[in-house]
């Protein structure tokens, strides 16, 4: 389904892109895609294809970057039931076969969920299989003395993106690890997945504005609720809470619990 093209990884090129059927037709032609056909009425802008031997679908998408204006070749599918390595690897293939169509002409790859630079030595690595976990999930720290620790391309593979408020500088360089340890349960298991901290702290989810209120609204990235927060920070976003017993029917929110617990990864 359209909707559900969450996963958006594009060919940043040397110049627009006429004509994007003339490039998904070689693609076929050379045995790379299966299938392809115009999506709305003008074919050279926009194809949906699909490839591997699958059924499911990808957009082939000729633009350019709202921001900053660089062409793109932008590929727009979905990955929750490959998993991350099998899903990024996949869409890695998807790309390096469009790529093969435009040699000389491909600079290297934005990464639009994700909001992440590649370069080609990225998506041919990624191509073959040697995935690693930050391929698909980067983690981003800002702030100084306070600062804010994100991730950003979780929601490609259905689950959400998480963040953690007011880490000191020791336990921002630990919280990656952590925020990896927790996003590989919610790969596994999903939403209903049993989550718990590399110590073995059993943690729950918190959405990130059920958080604000737990917290100093002066802290970066906290307080801003229905304002845009911003590339790629208004999809489905959650923090953690240490999971205590049940009081009256409720969770008590732990956050802090989180962060003093941080110091035990690794």
């Amino acid at each position: 389904m359209a909707d559900r093209y969450s996963s958006l990884l594009a060919l940043v090129l040397d110049a627009p892109l006429e004509d994007v059927e003339v490039v998904v037709r070689g693609a076929g032609q050379a045995g790379d895609l299966d299938r392809a056909s115009p999506l709305g009425v003008d074919g050279s802008i926009a194809q949906e294809v699909q490839w591997g031997g699958r059924m499911q679908k990808a957009v082939v998408r000729a633009l350019r970057d709202e921001d900053d204006g660089q062409p793109l070749l932008r590929t727009e599918t979905y990955l929750g039931e490959d998993g991350l390595e099998g899903g990024m690897q996949r869409q890695a293939k998807l790309l390096q076969a469009l790529a093969r169509q435009l040699p000389g002409r491909v600079r290297g790859v934005r990464d639009l969920t994700a909001l992440v630079e590649r370069d080609t030595a990225w998506l041919h690595r990624v191509a073959i299989g040697a995935v690693e976990h930050e391929d698909g999930i980067v983690t981003v720290v800002d702030g100084e003395g306070t600062r804010w620790v994100r991730t950003h391309g979780a929601s490609r593979f259905g689950v959400p993106d998480l963040e953690l408020y007011g880490c000191s500088r020791a336990q921002a360089e630990r919280a990656p690890e952590l925020l990896a340890h927790v996003h590989r349960q919610l790969l596994a298991g999903g939403l209903k997945a049993q989550l718990s901290l590399p110590d073995g702290t059993e943690v729950y989810l918190v959405p990130v504005r059920d958080a604000w209120q737990q917290v100093p609204l002066d802290w970066p990235g906290v307080g801003r609720g229905g304002k845009n927060r911003g590339p790629g920070l208004d999809g489905p976003r959650a923090t953690l809470s240490v999971l205590h017993p049940k009081r009256f029917g409720r969770y008590r929110k732990d956050l802090q619990g989180v962060l003093d617990r941080l110091v035990a990864v690794g």
